[in-house]
C-alpha cells in the first residue's frame, strides 16, 4: 500500500505530460532532511531539465518552464577552487544550476532565483542572469557585487540608491 511508482510520483507532485493536470508544479521540500536536501534538489532540476530537452527534441518545440529556487545562496553556494574530484552533494546542486544557467534557456527552460544574500550565489550562475530585482541590500558584499553586476551606465543611478538605504 506504502509504494508508489517514480512515475506515479513525477505525475503527482511535478505534473503530467502536456500539463494535463495543471501549469503550476510547486514541489515542497520543507520537511526534507538537510542532509540528502541538496541530492533532492539536484535531482529534480536535473530530470526538469532533461524532460525538457527531451520534449523539444520528439515535438520540435518548447514547452516553457521555469523553475523558481528560494533561498538560492543556500543551494547554489559559490565555490572554491580546492574542490574534490568527487563531488559533495552541494557541489553537485550547483553544478546542476550553473548548467541550467547556461544552457537551459535554448530548451525554454528559465531560472528565478531568489536570495538574500547574492554575494554567496555562484559567480556563473550570476553572471547568466538577465535581470535583478533588488530590494533593501544593506550588507557590503552584496551591494559590491551588485555594483559589479549593473552597466556601468547605470553606475550613478545604483549609487543614489544605495546611500538612500544606509543609515
Amino acid at each position: 500500500e506504502g509504494f508508489i511508482s517514480f512515475e506515479r510520483w513525477l505525475e503527482t507532485y511535478i505534473g503530467k505530460d502536456q500539463a494535463e493536470n495543471g501549469a503550476l508544479a510547486i514541489v515542497d521540500l520543507s520537511l526534507v532532511s538537510s542532509d540528502v536536501l541538496h541530492i533532492v534538489i539536484a535531482v529534480v532540476a536535473r530530470i526538469v531539465f532533461e524532460a525538457i530537452q527531451r520534449y523539444r527534441i520528439l515535438n520540435d518545440q518548447e514547452l516553457p518552464t521555469v523553475l523558481v529556487l528560494e533561498e538560492a545562496h543556500t543551494f547554489i553556494k559559490r565555490g572554491n577552487d580546492e574542490e574534490s574530484e568527487t563531488p559533495t552533494p552541494s557541489q553537485m546542486c550547483r553544478q546542476t544550476f550553473e548548467r541550467i544557467a547556461r544552457e537551459g534557456r535554448k530548451f525554454g527552460l528559465g531560472l528565478v532565483l531568489s536570495s538574500q544574500r547574492p554575494s554567496e550565489l555562484s559567480p556563473t550562475v550570476l553572471a547568466q542572469c538577465n535581470t535583478f530585482l533588488l530590494h533593501r541590500i544593506v550588507n557590503d558584499r552584496d551591494q559590491e557585487l551588485v555594483g559589479k553586476l549593473v552597466p556601468d551606465n547605470l553606475g550613478g543611478l545604483l549609487k543614489e540608491l544605495l546611500s538612500t538605504i544606509r543609515p
